[in-house]
């Protein structure tokens, strides 16, 4: 069946200016004379957070990184539905200008101002819970290596598994999904399956990554607190930090990690490619997204 919904992306830009006070980035769009926050329609084969970084970029000439996820609108248009998700990000420098004839002003306001201004009332409030986030989290991205041939199908040790062909697609489009990011840190399993999913990443990015097997599941079945104490140790990272690991380690952690602070969780499951995306203050988890692993057709 064909998704009917017509599917973008947008972002809440943000800055601190002068004393220190918190800005919101709009855009002008001629053609409807409106000021929006900067967003646009997915293009064929893109996912809704590739094509909010995309068109933040190209609507603002802004280079940006991003962080929370702040939810979905849904409206109506002479087009057919639209669903819209956003995310926070923070601006880093200007790297150009908007696309002619599509925006003709970017302008800073102060907050209240930006609400007052911003010609959508959907857009209102994915601003009002842009301000509902904490500023100074940091980001810590737990990622499942992408799909690998099955136990079955391979004969040899076990953390020599590799990729199949779909893992191998996944792990070229998981670049355009955490790009956003702006990931300054990678640590992987030393399995083949982990460090096949994030290398096509770190040669983008031009990082060199951390090896480990204390990140595996051979040392987690024997040594589970080895396993927690290194992924908690990167909570004191100011970096953000990249993590590729197996199923039964992330969730098993994050389930623990988060019970251990009060939240009641049940599922912590990640699917191939599934990421979980941690915003937390030191080794304070504040709020957790999931990032879903690119569709292969």
């Amino acid at each position: 069946m064909t998704d009917s919904v017509i599917r973008g992306g947008g972002s809440v830009v943000w800055r601190r200016g002068e004393d220190d006070k918190l800005e919101i980035a709009l855009i002008h769009r001629p053609k409807y004379n409106d000021w929006t926050i900067p967003k646009g329609k997915c293009e064929d084969g893109e996912s809704q957070i590739t094509a909010a970084f995309r068109e933040t970029i190209e609507e603002t000439g802004f280079k940006v990184k991003f962080s929370r996820f702040l939810g979905d609108v849904e409206y109506q248009t002479d087009e057919g539905k639209k669903q819209i998700s956003y995310w926070r990000a923070k601006f880093q420098k200007s790297v150009g200008l908007p696309i002619e004839g599509e925006v003709d002003e970017v302008r800073w306001f102060e907050v209240n101002s930006a609400v007052e201004r911003v010609s959508h009332d959907s857009e209102k409030e994915i601003i009002q819970r842009f301000l509902e986030s904490d500023l100074d989290s940091k980001v810590l991205i737990l990622l499942r290596h992408c799909k690998a041939l099955a136990r079955t199908e391979w004969e040899g040790d076990d953390s020599k598994r590799p990729l199949d062909s779909v893992g191998l697609e996944q792990s070229e489009r998981l670049i355009q999904n955490l790009i956003p990011f702006g990931i300054e840190e990678i640590h992987s399993s030393d399995a083949v399956r982990c460090y096949e999913s994030i290398n096509p990443l770190a040669k983008t990015l031009s990082l060199n990554y951390f090896f480990t097997d204390s990140l595996s599941e051979i040392v987690y079945q024997r040594k589970p607190n080895r396993v927690f104490k290194y992924i908690e140790r990167l909570l004191d990272n100011s970096n953000t930090t990249l993590i590729c690991s197996h199923n039964p380690v992330l969730p098993h952690y994050l389930q623990n990690k988060l019970n251990r602070q009060g939240f009641n969780v049940n599922d912590t499951f990640l699917k191939p490619g599934d990421a979980w995306i941690i915003h937390h203050i030191q080794r304070e988890i504040l709020a957790v997204d999931k990032l879903s692993a690119p569709t292969i057709a």
